[in-house]
């Protein structure tokens, strides 16, 4: 994959949209406003008031703040490097590269279509579309031949199928919300004055199905199960990070979760994040080519 390749220079144009929104929606600040919206049960929300995700719900900015910041500070540059590797060809950059773009396709599509309308809509909107057009041919260049052939005899497939088929429960505690809402009669709680929640239509709609089915083949001991898990565990990665930093920014703003809170929504995802770093080195040391 040469430097000119669309994917490649697309990634460069990714990390600087990226960079740009990141920074403004961590760093733009403007006059406290204080301002409420009212949901359609009739419940007063307070609003963040100020920078980009003034009209946002204090809780959602924490969230999207936070994010920003591992965007920023980790998912650019590791893009920006891994489009580097990926220029100079080879398989294992081309993966790596496929998986830093999912973050991008995952988070742009989050803030596109789940943050309060803002002036960076139309970035997040390229962004999301430069992402998604650049991981698709990038994804078919790994040809299932060649990858197949790169493989190690020890490439421990039986535990990657298990670690992505038990790392996939952890989405599932957005059906618990669904269903518990369902059964109350009322929206999830923190939708604030949002239509849906668009991690839960993400994660259980994409996210769920792509897991489990790289755990197929990879249990069938499949190559397409390594092309796919790759990918998913740098998503992973990425995941635990953004968790945290989100867990940290709300912290600052006053949002402290209940223990309860935290063993349900946020440790989980840390842990698996760090396993899922773990098995990520274990796969690219079991493929032989560079």
């Amino acid at each position: 994959m040469s430097k000119n390749s669309f994917p490649v220079w697309a990634s460069y144009v990714v990390a600087l949209l990226a960079g740009i929104y990141s920074a403004f929606g961590l760093f733009l600040s403007a006059p406290t406003q204080t301002a409420t919206a009212v949901t359609p049960q009739g419940e007063q929300v307070s609003l963040y008031g100020q920078g980009l995700y003034r009209n946002d719900s204090v809780f959602k900015a924490g969230i999207l703040r936070g994010t920003d910041a591992v965007t920023l500070f980790v998912g650019v540059p590791v893009l920006v490097i891994s489009a580097r590797l990926a220029s100079r060809g080879g398989l294992k950059a081309r993966l790596i590269l496929a998986g830093v773009l999912a973050y991008f396709i995952y988070n742009s599509a989050s803030l596109a279509l789940g943050a309060y309308w803002n002036e960076m809509l139309l970035v997040y909107i390229i962004c999301f579309s430069l992402s998604l057009f650049s991981f698709i041919p990038l994804f078919q260049s790994i040809e299932i031949p060649a990858l197949a052939q790169a493989l190690r005899a020890t490439m421990p497939y039986q535990l990657l199928a298990g670690f992505c088929a038990f790392s996939g429960l952890s989405l599932l505690v957005w059906l618990a919300d669904i269903l518990t809402s369902l059964t109350q009669g009322k929206p999830p709680a923190h939708l604030d004055h949002y239509h849906t929640e668009i991690t839960y239509v993400i994660d259980l709609g994409i996210l769920l199905p792509a897991i489990y089915l790289s755990s197929v083949y990879l249990w069938r001991r499949k190559p397409q199960g390594i092309r796919m898990a790759a990918i998913i565990l740098i998503l992973l990665i990425f995941t635990g990070l953004v968790v945290a930093g989100q867990s940290v920014v709300q912290a600052l703003d006053g949002i402290i979760h209940t223990p309860q809170e935290y063993a349900a929504y946020v440790i989980p995802f840390v842990l698996l994040s760090l396993i899922a770093m773990g098995l990520t080195f274990t796969i690219f040391r079991n493929i032989s080519k560079a």
